[in-house]
């Protein structure tokens, strides 16, 4: 289930994909992920850097991310071990500040 994440002035940082309550963010990497969220006038590498600024705050905010795409679904043992083991070092790190909703 997708959740909205704001920092502490309540701004919106960002959609993701997977939360997992110990600060672990998953997101799902699709062929036609930026393609399909192209604001007016950008280009791909531009929704790319969009991205990336997202994910940086996200980590500013304490967030650890993980990223996987459907090649990663043909091996649920190896995406589950990396999942497993982003899980604990996300445990390890300092508690993500900022709130989280439902999206």
């Amino acid at each position: 289930m997708q959740t909205e994440i704001y920092d502490a002035e309540h701004t919106l940082i960002g959609r993701a994909d997977f939360m997992f309550d110990d600060g672990l963010i998953g997101e799902f990497d699709g062929q036609v992920k930026y393609g399909r969220y192209l604001r007016p006038g950008e280009t791909i590498a531009d929704a790319v850097l969009r991205e990336k600024r997202r994910e940086d705050a996200l980590r500013e905010l304490g967030w650890l991310v993980i990223r996987w795409m459907w090649a990663d679904l043909n091996r649920p043992v190896h995406l589950a071990r990396r999942i497993l083991e982003a899980l604990s070092r996300a445990r390890s790190s300092r508690r993500p500040s900022g709130i989280w909703l439902p999206a």
